[in-house]
Parts: structure tokens; C-alpha cells; sequence
């Protein structure tokens, strides 16, 4: 079974596109254009990519600064997520080609069957620091995973092991570290930045997309790529490959096939940096989903330490009835953010959604 079959096509509009996609650009141009002081100091590096999500096969989007690479935070975790959830896909389908006797028969399937592939598509960045360490390298396949079985003992479907899926809650809904350390383990940076490579959302020549290769932690030595707004940094992406993977994951076209119980882990209220600041309580716009993050920079040439604030979510437009996926990043603070300094990215997530024409 293959689990490297190169890229998705891409789901967005060419950039310039002359139709929906340059209603929603014209609109965030304008937006920018018409900023001035402290407003124009802080969005005017701010990475954004705004994506309609129609039903239709072509994404009309938006964006700025959307192909520089940042230092992003936790936002990036959800690369975590969605190798888990890639993995238990192809063990899935492992399991249902191979029909397995034994929970251990099936382990030994998976390592037989692709830790080959793993080591062979891994980056060679991660495998010129790690290589030789296949717990770096390879899934901890019995630390993520745990078969069902009938009443013979045989394995009729696999799952997240439960310490696994409390890890996940704890990395997604607690926005907790030590969890995100230990759903990392779990994955493995060469498995984790194999897939997200393969997949199209991260180019090995150019070192640009996303990419995460640090456990939050320190346990492991981190491989780095450059970013724009912080040198050296392993846990990185650029707003527009975020967006397109996180398209993918709600609108159910990714190779692990319809949203699941993961995504879910991405709903709830108060999620979203905007509205734990109650930002958007009347314009009709509200965030369903969200993953924050908040990281600090390197120290600066007078020694301060900058926060940087980042986040990718699905909004709902009430009054089009029409949802987006909204990724932001670069937003750099000196402490947690204030309201009124998310407020400023707020208005430009809004003032983008407002220039989309729908579809007639």
C-alpha cells in the first residue's frame, strides 16, 4: 500500500484570478491602503489568507504576504493532528487488506509495510539530524493506535489508543505543551514532515510551506528551515499552504477522506482569538472552529522578546451563509494581545469576507 503519491492539485484559484477571487483581493488591497499610524505598523506584516468555501470545485481567496514563511506558534500543531489522523487512515486500510489473526500480526504489518516508505520520503533535513534514530524517524505505531476485536481476538478495526486521544485533546483543546510533546512522539517528525511534504502543503527545494519539526518541549532536537520573521525556527508556515490544508480538512477532500472526530476538536466557543475578546458579537461573522497560537521570537537587537500571534479557523458568514477559512500569523505583540490589538486583524479578516461576491 502506498502512502506517498504526490500532491493534490490545487484547490485554490490562481492568484489574479479576474472574478471572485479579485473581489475579495481588491477589497483587502483597498483595506490596506487605507491604513495609517500603529494600524499600518502592525497589519502591514501580517500574513493572511482568506478562502471561501462554496460548494464548488475552485476556492475564490484572498491573501497577504500569504507565501512568506513565519514563525507561527501552536498554530502549527495542527499538522500533529492531521498526521494522526492521516496514519490511522492508512492503518485502517492496512488492516482491511491484510486481515490480521493477531493484534500483533497487524503491528507487524504496518512496520513491514511502511516504515520503507517513511525513511525514504522523510526530508533529508530531518534525516541528516536524525536519521539513525527511528523513533525520530518512524510512528509509534502502538502509542497511537489500538485495534477493536471480535470475539476471537481478531483485529476488525483500529483507532487512537486512548492516552493518545486524551494527548490530542489536551494539544487542541487545552492548548496544552506536554501533550503536543507527547502527539508529536507519537507521529515522529520524519513521518509527520513526510506526509505533509508528499502532500503538497510544504516544497522540499525552497524550504516553504508548513513545516513542524520541534516538540514544544525540548525532548527532541529540533531541524530547522528559515522564516522570515525569526531566522532559524522549527515550527513554521506560510498562510497560504496552511489555508489550502486546512480547506482540505473541512471540506473533507483530504486523502483520509470526511471530517471526523478530530476536527471536532477545532469547535467550541471562545476558540477563536477574536472572540475571547468578544469581537465579533453583531457584524454576522463568527469563528465555528479555531487553533491559536502564541510563541515567543528570538530576542531582538535591543534584547526584547516579542510575542508573536497566530491562527487558523473556519468562520461563518450569516449573513451570505457562506463559510471561510481564515489563517493568520505575524501579528507581533509584546505580551498575551489585547483586545484592541486583535481587534486591527479582525477588521482585516472582515473587511476581506466582505468583498467576496457568492456565486450566482
Amino acid at each position: 500500500m502506498e502512502m506517498f503519491t504526490g500532491a493534490y492539485g490545487d484547490n485554490l484559484q490562481p492568484e489574479g484570478a479576474p472574478d471572485r477571487n479579485r473581489s475579495m483581493q481588491d477589497a483587502l488591497d483597498v483595506f490596506m491602503n487605507g491604513l495609517t499610524g500603529a494600524d499600518r505598523t502592525a497589519l502591514e506584516r501580517v500574513s493572511l489568507a482568506v478562502v471561501a468555501l462554496e460548494d464548488n470545485d475552485t476556492r475564490a481567496w484572498a491573501g497577504h504576504r500569504h507565501h512568506e514563511v513565519h514563525f507561527s506558534g501552536s498554530m502549527v500543531k495542527v499538522l500533529a493532528m492531521y498526521a494522526a489522523h492521516t496514519l490511522r487512515f492508512f492503518s485502517r486500510n492496512l488492516l482491511l487488506e491484510r486481515q490480521p489473526a493477531t493484534p500483533a500480526m497487524f503491528f507487524a504489518s504496518l512496520s513491514s509495510e511502511f516504515d520503507g516508505q517513511i525513511r525514504t520520503a522523510t526530508p533529508t533535513k530531518i534525516k541528516a539530524q536524525h536519521g539513525s534514530d527511528d523513533t525520530k524517524i518512524l510512528p509509534a505505531y502502538r502509542t497511537v493506535l489500538e485495534t477493536q476485536l471480535d470475539a476471537t481476538g481478531k483485529p476488525v478495526d483500529v483507532d487512537f489508543a486512548q492516552d493518545y486521544l486524551t494527548h490530542l485533546k489536551g494539544m487542541l483543546i487545552q492548548q496544552q505543551n506536554a501533550p503536543a510533546a507527547a502527539c508529536i512522539h507519537g507521529v515522529a517528525f520524519g513521518f509527520m514532515n513526510a506526509k505533509t511534504a508528499d502532500d503538497g502543503f510544504f516544497d522540499r527545494g525552497t524550504e516553504r510551506g508548513a513545516w513542524l519539526a520541534g516538540d514544544y518541549l525540548g525532548q527532541w532536537t529540533p531541524v530547522r528551515i528559515a522564516s522570515t520573521n525569526d531566522g532559524q525556527v522549527a515550527q513554521a508556515t506560510t498562510a497560504v499552504d496552511m489555508a489550502k490544508l486546512v480547506t482540505r480538512m473541512f471540506d473533507g477532500s483530504l486523502e483520509s477522506g470526511r471530517p471526523t472526530d478530530l476536527i471536532q476538536m477545532l469547535a467550541g466557543d471562545f476558540r477563536s482569538w477574536f472572540h475571547r475578546e468578544l469581537l465579533w458579537p453583531d457584524s454576522g461573522i463568527a469563528a465555528t472552529h479555531a487553533k491559536i497560537g502564541l510563541g515567543p521570537l528570538k530576542p531582538n537587537s535591543a534584547g526584547v522578546v516579542e510575542q508573536v500571534v497566530s491562527e487558523a479557523l473556519k468562520v461563518h458568514d450569516s449573513n451570505r451563509g457562506v463559510d471561510f477559512v481564515v489563517v493568520w500569523q505575524n501579528l507581533k505583540v509584546p505580551a498575551a494581545p489585547t483586545r484592541a490589538e486583535l481587534a486591527r486583524v479582525a477588521r482585516m479578516v472582515e473587511a476581506t469576507i466582505n468583498g467576496f461576491q457568492p456565486t450566482v
